[in-house]
């Protein structure tokens, strides 16, 4: 149990956290999640956002997300929370997963994976309780970790601004949309310490915090001492560096906002891919013009978390160099420089407009075939049109007889050459794609019909020259592909 008296130090704290939220416009009368975790941070806050709910704050829900990585520690950790939730009477939301499994299988570190586990876990919670936002127990001492490793990583201005009092967390990480406060990032460690201590609190320890083996760990065990016996208040410092730095780009996001409408072609709110137009985007002078890729970056995964400059520099320098250009990013992401665009999607989640790889397919001509999800090809004799131009890619009209009675619809093959209408002769699928623009994830998908002749239709380029309707032409083929999936 906790003392009910408070100290003038304690009462500094509690006026530190109610001014946060102030500042943080939290509403008094909408429900706040408090992540807690155990430790003497979170057990902060949720004390002192207990008490601030008791002098007419918002109403509290205890949440605690158990990452299963210290065994009985783990679930003793969970137990702590929840009977020092019911002790004080606070709704309790718990949930825990596999965070070393779930980092293996998605290709994340562990702590990319744990964060994306334990916001998604929040959203989820603040959707069904109707809460306006969730607060963490982040303090000024992780402020500044956080801002040197993002130096230390070759973060940009974004990086360097750290954690925000209020931000919002990545849709793409699961839930709602999801409000994060911070209303401890002004309190040192040591603050929470001596509060709990004060109070009465007995925190958790976690063991974990002691290995070497992330990151954050050995910055703070290793790195921090270093810096202090430089400057004790080197914090501090690292604090208003970022409080700099998130000026700065406050002032720098108005000039990149008025860019951002000229050059963003459209947010693909299902897959989270963001599709620039590359012409303005290249006539950007390069330091915006990296600046609006960075937003891209943001748009698309919710954070700027792990994303390096030299990321940001090759990504530009591949805008620069033309279509088919593709590029691995953090986080799952892929950056691909095309024709008219560029595009930042999560691996896996693009705008194919083709269905997956198949096998090859005997088609009657006239005939149809349908692809799994949808997708279709036809073939039927029509009349001869007045005009030949259909007026899309994915639909051209043939020469029946020329064409045969049975074609074979399938995937490009290494060493295909096809001749397209006004060629002269026949060149490899691979440079006509190339010279074509066509997206690098597209080619293995595209499908082709082959006749006896050779190929005769690539969809989203030509009819081939000896396939096409002439004055002799008696039967009119029209070969279309519709990629909007039907049931």
């Amino acid at each position: 149990m906790t003392r009910e008296t408070h100290s003038t130090e304690s009462e500094s704290v509690l006026s530190t956290i109610e001014s946060a939220l102030w500042e943080a416009k939290i509403d008094p009368k909408r429900p706040l999640l408090v992540a807690v975790s155990g430790g003497a941070d979170s057990m902060t806050a949720l004390d002192a956002l207990h008490i601030i709910a008791e002098r007419g704050g918002p109403a509290v829900i205890v949440c605690h997300f158990n990452h299963r990585m210290r065994g009985v520690d783990s679930d003793a950790d969970e137990e702590y929370v929840r009977s020092n939730a019911k002790l004080r009477g606070l709704a309790y939301i718990g949930d825990g997963a596999d965070v070393a499994a779930y980092a293996k299988e998605q290709r994340l570190s562990f702590e990319d994976a744990a964060r994306r586990l334990r916001y998604g876990f929040l959203s989820r919670v603040a959707e069904q309780e109707g809460a306006q936002a969730a607060a963490t127990g982040h303090t000024l001492d992780d402020q500044a970790e956080t801002v040197l490793l993002h130096i230390a990583r070759g973060s940009g201005l974004a990086g360097v601004r750290g954690m925000r009092l209020v931000s919002q967390a990545p849709l793409r990480w699961g839930g709602a949309p999801l409000t994060v406060v911070r209303p401890l990032l002004r309190l040192r460690r040591d603050d929470t310490e001596n509060y709990c201590g004060e109070r009465g609190i007995v925190p958790r320890m976690d063991v974990s915090n002691e290995s070497t083996t992330f990151a954050r760990n050995r910055l703070r065990l290793n790195v921090m001492p270093e810096l202090e016996a430089i400057n004790p208040r080197v914090a501090e410092s690292i604090s208003r560096l970022a409080d700099t730095a998130s000026e700065e780009l406050a002032a720098l996001q108005e000039v990149i906002e008025g860019l951002w409408e000229r050059v963003l072609d459209h947010v693909d709110t299902e897959t989270h891919a963001v599709v620039l137009h590359r012409e303005p985007l290249l006539a950007t002078p390069p330091a915006l013009r990296r600046a609006l890729l960075r937003r891209a970056y943001s748009e698309a995964t919710g954070s700027l978390i792990d994303l390096l400059r030299s990321h940001v520099t090759e990504m530009d320098r591949l805008a620069g160099e033309g279509a088919g250009r593709v590029l691995d990013l953090p986080n799952g992401m892929r950056f691909e420089s095309r024709v008219n665009s560029v595009i930042l999607a999560p691996t896996g989640q693009d705008d194919v407009p083709y269905p997956a790889a198949f096998d090859p397919v005997e088609l009657p001509v006239p005939g149809r075939y349908k692809f799994l999800g949808g997708k279709r090809i036809e073939a039927d004799i029509v009349d001869r049109p007045d005009d030949l131009d259909t007026g899309s890619d994915m639909s051209e009209y043939a020469d029946a007889d020329a064409v045969g009675a049975a074609v074979t619809l399938r995937n490009r093959l290494d060493g295909d050459r096809f001749q397209p209408l006004g060629m002269d002769e026949a060149a490899r699928v691979q440079d006509l794609f190339v010279n074509a623009g066509v997206p690098r994830s597209w080619r293995d998908r595209t499908p082709l019909i082959e006749s006896d002749r050779g190929i005769a239709w690539v969809a989203g380029l030509r009819i081939a020259e000896w396939a096409r309707v002439t004055a002799e032409t008696k039967r009119v083929l029209c070969i279309r592909f519709s990629n909007t999936d039907v049931g």
